[in-house]
Parts: structure tokens; C-alpha cells; sequence
């Protein structure tokens, strides 16, 4: 359970963080992002590519999707990345929310780490001012950690030193090690493990506190707890592809939304018609093998646009909010979106009646996009 809060606050830090900060942003896109060493980097920097390098300095946040991320030079905010491999051996002034999968660390972090991934290695150069809270496959921790280690590993290796408790619950298959201490630790508070494994704890290692082993406890299904955990994530996913829409397509979303809101009757009417037709004429290209591979597609398109009408409904919805209960004419996408997401979701999850809000929600974001489209097509 704490490995999946864990992630959730991962996610919505993702999410989230950046609204709250009142600095620069810079956007980058592209196969190879690099800040070069005396490059400076005012405010936040979103950036989504194959490989980004950082080796200059970012004065806020640092916001990655990618396949590599490289940071060597200095963040002052806080790093918040997605990524196949995490490599970051500059300084950190904030915290490091990351999921990969290969995180390796090896520098200073001021504040918290929170780490999720396969393989997580804290280096003998890094150091955490406060918490590290990870999940995975395997944990080493080499560096040092002035406050409390707690997560969910397989295998556990801690040669550095834990400035307070470690608090680990380990997952177990055949060829697992479970948690090892080695003589080189250094730990000032308990060590805590969840494990019917016994801990390797070296006798030459420092333990300030005591060694607590407890034995894994198998829980009841809570569905009330599964259903409200699916309604977190579908809201997570939403606002993941939302993103998408705002920082990648940012010249489109708007003029989609400005249909929705010059023309709501209109794209209302629009969306109900293209939601309904589309499905028959699918059915109709079934029953003719020539028509067949059209039909998948058209099928295929039509669930996409639907998921992705709802999300553009809901930053009309954030938008309007926003303008009805402040003076600003032109409010960010980026609020609009988590405001709207949020609403919308929360009212698609009512019972009897949220499936009709969805489908209104469908409509409007159907009907806006059809408009933009055919507006663009009528100016080619």
C-alpha cells in the first residue's frame, strides 16, 4: 500500500508541482535536448525527447519525459522525471521524484527522493538532506541519507549510512537475497523489514537502534479501496494525456476549446451526430472483407477521440471556472486542465448520472475538434 501512495504522490507531483510555482517556464521538444555547461536556464524547464542532458544550471523545476535523462550540472528546484534510464550526478536543491527503469543517483539532493523503478542505486557520492522513500526490484544504497530509508524492494543492499530508521518491506521469490547490512553501514536509528526472510545484518555494521523483523500479513479484498484507487489512476491518466495536449499540441487545444466555447450548441450537436454515425458505418464496412481494415481503423480512431474529447471538455469546464470566479480573461491550459480533470472525473464517477455527464462531456469535445478540423480543411 505505501508503494502505491508512493507512486501516486509521484504522479501527482508531476502533475501539480508546476502550478504552484510563479517562475519562468521553458519548453523543449526534440530527439536530443542538451543545456550545455554555461548555459542558464531561467525558471522551470518541461522538456520530452529520446536523450536530455543537462550539464548547465536550472534556477526551478526540472519537468522530463524521456528515454535518457542526464542531469550533471545544478538544479535548484525540484527534478521530476519519467525515463527509461535516470542518471543524476549534479547537485539538487529541492527534491527527486522519478520512475524508470534504472535510476542511479550520485550527487547531493537537498530535500526528499522518492524513486520507482526495477533498479535504484543511490551512489557512494550521493547524499539526501531528508527522506528517501523508493519501490522496485533492487536497492543499493551506497551514499548517504541524513533522514529515514522506507520502501518496497526485492533484494535491499545498504553499505552507506541511514541518519535515521529504515522501514522496508521485501517482496520474495526464489532467487531474492531479501535485506543485507553490510559491515560498512552506518544506520542511527531501527532497522524495520517486513520479511519471512531473516535480514543479513553484518556484526560489524553500526546500528544505533534495534533490528525488527515482522512477518508479511495477507489481507482481505477491500473493492472499496480498489474501486476508489481505479478512479485515482483513471484521473492520473487523464491528466497524463492532458498533458500531452497542453505542452505538445499547444497551438492546437486552444483553438479547439475556443470552438467549444464560441459555438457550445453547435459542437454539442456536432458530437452527439459524429458519435453515433461513426459506430454503424464500422458495422457496415464489417460485412464486406474489402471494408474490413477501414472498419478496424475508424473503430479505433472512434475510442481514441472519445477518451481524448472527454480531456478536452474538461479543460473548457477548468477554463470556465476559472474565469467565473477570477478577472483573468486567459487563464493557463495547464490549470485549466488539472481544475477541469479533477471536476469532470469526480462527476463522471457519480452513480446513475455520471455516464450522461461523460457522454455531454464527449459531445462537446467531439463537436469542437469536428469544427477546428473543418476549419483548417476550408483554409487548405
Amino acid at each position: 500500500m505505501r508503494a502505491k501512495i508512493g507512486k501516486i504522490i509521484v504522479l501527482l507531483a508531476i502533475i501539480l508541482l508546476p502550478l504552484g510555482s510563479a517562475k519562468a517556464m521553458d519548453a523543449k521538444t526534440g530527439d536530443s535536448i542538451y543545456v550545455s555547461k554555461d548555459e542558464i536556464v531561467n525558471g522551470n524547464l518541461y522538456a520530452a525527447g529520446n536523450t536530455i542532458t543537462v550539464d548547465g544550471n536550472i534556477s526551478g523545476d526540472l519537468i522530463v519525459a524521456a528515454e535518457t535523462v542526464n542531469v550533471n550540472g545544478r538544479v535548484e528546484g525540484d527534478i521530476i522525471a519519467a525515463a527509461q534510464n535516470i542518471n543524476i550526478n549534479g547537485e539538487v536543491g529541492g527534491n527527486i521524484r522519478v520512475i524508470g527503469s534504472a535510476i542511479n543517483l550520485n550527487g547531493p539532493v537537498t530535500r526528499n527522493v522518492n524513486a520507482f523503478a526495477p533498479n535504484v542505486i543511490l551512489g557512494t557520492n550521493s547524499h539526501v538532506g531528508w527522506d528517501v522513500f523508493a519501490a522496485g526490484a533492487t536497492l543499493e544504497s551506497r551514499g548517504s541519507i541524513d533522514g529515514s530509508l522506507s520502501g518496497a524492494f526485492q533484494n535491499a543492499l545498504i553499505y552507506g549510512k541511514i541518519g535515521k530508521n529504515i522501514d522496508l518491506k521485501m517482496s520474495e521469490n526464489k532467487s531474492s537475497q531479501g535485506l543485507i547490512i553490510s559491515p560498512e553501514a552506518n544506520v542511527g536509528g531501527d532497522v524495520n523489514y517486513v520479511s519471512k526472510k531473516m535480514a543479513q545484518v553484518s556484526n560489524h555494521a553500526t546500528i544505533s537502534g534495534k533490528v525488527y523483523q515482522r512477518m508479511p500479513q495477507i489481507k482481505q479484498t477491500n473493492w472499496t479501496s480498489i474501486w476508489l484507487w481505479s478512479k485515482l489512476y483513471a484521473i492520473l491518466a487523464a491528466l497524463a494525456v492532458g498533458l500531452v495536449l497542453v505542452l505538445l499540441l499547444k497551438k492546437v487545444t486552444p483553438k479547439i476549446i475556443e470552438k467549444i466555447e464560441d459555438k457550445t450548441l453547435r459542437t454539442f450537436l456536432y458530437g452527439l451526430i459524429i458519435m453515433f454515425i461513426l459506430p454503424p458505418i464500422a458495422l457496415i464496412l464489417l460485412c464486406t472483407i474489402i471494408g474490413i481494415p477501414l472498419a478496424l481503423i475508424i473503430i479505433g480512431w472512434w475510442i481514441i477521440a472519445i477518451y481524448i474529447a472527454k480531456i478536452l471538455t474538461s479543460i473548457f469546464v477548468g477554463q470556465f471556472i476559472i474565469k467565473k470566479l477570477t478577472k483573468i480573461n486567459n487563464p493557463k491550459l495547464l490549470l485549466s486542465l488539472v481544475i477541469g480533470v479533477f471536476i469532470c472525473w469526480l462527476l463522471f464517477a457519480i452513480p446513475f448520472v455520471g455516464w450522461f455527464i461523460s457522454l455531454i462531456a464527449i459531445w462537446l469535445g467531439l463537436g469542437g475538434f469536428f469544427l477546428y478540423a473543418s476549419n483548417q480543411l476550408r483554409n487548405i
